[in-house]
């Protein structure tokens, strides 16, 4: 776990993730196992991390948002609140629905 991490409150977080620098996780999240977050990441209440998951540095997760086993989300992605990602995101981007779909702007 990184230097200025917090974890909050009935969050699991399983053998094998890895925590960069100044991450929040929130209240009832759970990180299956081999999951990496980056710097800055913020994990909202309720978000469920799948194994093997990578999010990038300074990625932002909604309350409820789930990410399936395997997928990589970049650098700078917001994924919006009960999301589910199914598939890697590039960075930049912003996510929302189910399965989560490039917000247009």
């Amino acid at each position: 776990m990184g230097e200025g991490t917090v974890v909050f409150a009935n969050t699991v977080i399983n053998i094998g993730s890895v925590l960069g620098d100044g991450c929040i996780v929130n209240t009832a999240a759970t990180l299956d196992h081999d999951n990496c977050l980056g710097v800055g990441v913020h994990i909202s209440p309720g978000v469920h991390l799948a194994g093997n998951v990578g999010i990038g540095d300074r990625s932002w997760v909604g309350i409820g948002a789930s990410v399936i086993q395997g997928c990589d989300i970049g650098h700078d992605v917001i994924v919006g609140a009960g999301a589910v990602v199914t598939k890697d995101i590039i960075d930049g981007l912003t996510v929302v629905g189910v399965p989560a779909q490039e917000l247009k702007k």
